[in-house]
């Protein structure tokens, strides 16, 4: 059929070691969430947010393994204006652990950052939250433009 695209080839099966290190960063955040969001004035919840720092720390060298691991194992220099080189890069496991590590430590840091905002302003901030844990730009984006919606919506 002329004009069919051609299926891409699947993304190779990540190593064991991979598979874990992704598990640990991907549930290395979760109380950090679940106390913001559920219980954000609370004293365990403060205790908890003055902690973050080290985590943060353990993400970052978890990041820059993987990133040098991805750069060191990859047969093409990303060109970071071309989608299709971006997308083939992010094929690589080891790519993907950093792009994701990226990602949820990014999350994690905007996350404690609208919390102590909405603390300090006396506003909920759990729908920002809840939508900067899932998909962090529309989280920032409502906690944003919160000063435009109704005080129980931002």
């Amino acid at each position: 059929m002329e004009g069919a695209r051609q299926a891409e080839p699947a993304a190779p099966e990540a190593p064991a070691h991979l598979q874990r290190a992704w598990s640990a960063a991907n549930f290395s955040t979760l109380p950090f969430w679940i106390a913001m969001i559920v219980a954000p004035r609370s004293a365990p919840t403060r205790w908890l947010m003055e902690r973050v720092a080290p985590l943060h720390a353990v993400l970052s060298v978890v990041y820059s393994v993987a990133l040098l691991t991805a750069v060191a194992r990859s047969g093409e220099r990303v060109d970071f204006t071309r989608l299709a080189s971006v997308s083939r890069a992010f094929r690589q496991p080891e790519a993907m652990l950093a792009g994701w590590t990226h990602y949820i430590s990014f999350d994690l840091f905007v996350g404690g950052w609208i919390w102590r905002r909405a603390l300090a302003e006396g506003r909920s901030a759990r729908l920002a939250l809840l939508l900067t844990w899932w998909a962090g730009p529309a989280g920032l984006g409502l906690f944003a433009a919160r000063s435009r919606l109704p005080r129980w919506l931002g």
